[in-house]
């Protein structure tokens, strides 16, 4: 149950993540839909760099509580 609460954890996280990047680059650029912003090479670049690693912080903070 641990292994399944923390991989939940990991992808809700990852999302937000995403979500929150397309957001502020929706919000800095010109471009017209939200989705075209989502859907961009530099977004999911930057996601692929960065975006695992508040997942990372959240699950390991998560795993130690759930140990105690």
């Amino acid at each position: 149950m641990k292994s399944t609460i923390l991989m939940l954890v990991a992808i809700v996280m990852f999302i937000l993540t995403w979500l929150l990047l397309t957001t502020v680059g929706y919000l800095l650029s010109d471009v017209s839909t939200f989705r075209e912003v989502a859907t961009n090479g530099g977004v999911i670049m930057l996601m692929l760099i960065f975006g695992w690693i508040p997942s990372l912080v959240v699950c390991s903070d998560l795993d130690e509580k759930l140990d105690n």
